[in-house]
């Protein structure tokens, strides 16, 4: 049963503004050949290589495009859509992967969960586009199953143990990964009514990811959801920001099947989550199964994910309020209109922040942004009376960079890292390869 609501507190108008200040930035982010930019994450960093990454960053920003396409009918934003998807019909191979799907691992190819959720951006458009009687719907929906039928499903599939592998050579189930792949499917579902593939693969894959799900009830640990799984065995880690993208596959399959199995463990999910988060309305980075908790770096950009988590549970009824986490969000709003990447890069080994904030929490970065800019989007409607959204001005920021205090700087054509003897990083955007300077260097 759907649950009513009351519109939160936060001026739906302060969400908007920020959508359309964010998406002034992502222009900046934009080569002749699409969306590029530095990368930082938990994993790993990539600085080196900034052209255009074919990977999740286009499952946001072709969404969220869509979204202001929807809410406000100017046909600006669906060009804005129509030329992101061209980006990705430019950089399919002949295998039907994706060049640069790698995000913190470009360039590459065959990321995931990058790849399909390329496919997913493919396909609503494809749906959109197809309501309109455009017939480019059908180039885009062939380009997703290319994707789909050439990469994810012969080589990712383990028909034996009927969930997705990581990768080719990785055998591990990852929940959210395939929770994407889920979502994928079901927009080729409903965009070409084959259910034979929510059968086939969509249901065994979110009966997976429930299985990977911690069932405790007297624990704090309930409903959390396993980051891997190699056979039966899981990794004890936890990523609040991983489990909120499981929780709309798992109602997705409420939908499609009415089993209360999927509703439950997105219950259960998003009730783990509420669990850990933070008063000022953040996330831990991971729990761990010994009860440890890992705080930095704290995602902000990030956090559009888990606000559209929180979207989808309120739609079922779920007692979720999702205004401390919006406020959390729009606080990394910067001067330059893009959003910080997280909170506490620098703490990432300690777990305890001290001076001033690592250059990688300064840094807006495309697949990050995205997330963000998916939720904001939707905040905007038409007959908004929102100010006119100028060019990003240049902002300076301090910052540390490799242990050295440095200024952060970035314009609306370049990014640049100053050290007290010259800089140490440079970026002129569009370009796909950024400078990088050692400390012992001079310039």
């Amino acid at each position: 049963m759907r649950g009513n609501y009351p519109e939160v507190d936060l001026s739906r108008q302060v969400l908007a503004f920020a959508a359309l200040r964010l998406e002034a930035w992502l222009e900046t982010m934009r080569g002749p050949d699409g969306y590029g930019g530095p990368v930082v994450h938990w994993w790993q960093d990539n600085l080196l290589y900034t052209g255009p990454g074919l990977d999740w960053r286009y499952e946001g920003m072709i969404l969220g495009y869509l979204k202001l396409y929807r809410n406000t009918g100017d046909e600006r934003w669906l060009g804005k859509a129509r030329r992101a998807g061209e980006d990705l019909l430019r950089g399919q191979l002949p295998s039907g992967n994706f060049r640069h799907s790698c995000f913190e691992a470009n360039p590459g190819t065959g990321g995931t969960p990058h790849e399909a959720a390329c496919d997913v951006a493919l396909l609503r458009l494809a749906h959109v586009l197809r309501e309109h009687g455009d017939p480019w719907w059908e180039t885009l929906a062939e380009a997703a199953r290319r994707n789909l039928w050439g990469y994810i499903l012969p080589v990712l599939w383990d028909e034996e143990a009927r969930r997705f592998r990581n990768l080719p050579a990785d055998p591990t189930f990852v929940p959210n990964k395939a929770a994407t792949i889920a979502e994928a499917l079901l927009a080729w579902a409903d965009l070409t009514g084959d259910r034979d593939v929510v059968n086939r693969y969509v249901l065994p894959s979110l009966d997976a990811i429930v299985a990977a799900q911690v069932r405790a009830p007297h624990s704090p640990l309930d409903g959390a959801i396993d980051q891997g799984m190699l056979g039966s065995k899981g990794t004890g880690r936890y990523f609040p920001f991983y489990i909120a993208r499981c929780i709309p596959a798992l109602l997705r399959g409420y939908e499609w099947t009415g089993e209360e199995r999927y509703r439950d463990a997105a219950g259960r999910a998003m009730a783990f989550m509420m669990r850990f988060r933070l008063p000022d309305g953040s996330f831990p980075q991971v729990v761990y199964r010994n009860g440890q908790v890992n705080r930095y770096p704290q995602w902000v950009a990030g956090t559009g994910d888990v606000l559209r988590a929180m979207e989808w549970a309120r739609r079922y009824g779920m007692d979720v309020n999702p205004e401390p986490t919006q406020l959390w969000l729009v606080r990394g709003l910067q001067l330059h209109g893009g959003i910080a990447t997280a909170h506490g890069f620098g703490g990432i080994e300690t777990q305890r922040l001290s001076g001033r904030p690592d250059v990688r929490d300064r840094l807006s970065v495309c697949g990050w942004a995205d997330k963000a800019f998916r939720y904001l989007a939707g905040m905007v409607q038409r007959g908004n009376h929102l100010p006119a959204v100028q060019s990003p001005p240049e902002v300076e920021m301090d910052c540390v960079f490799r242990d050295e205090r440095c200024l952060y700087r970035e314009t609306a054509t370049m990014l640049e890292i100053r050290g007290e003897s010259g800089w140490r990083y440079r970026w002129e955007k569009g370009a796909p390869w950024a400078s990088l300077v050692p400390r012992s260097g001079r310039k």
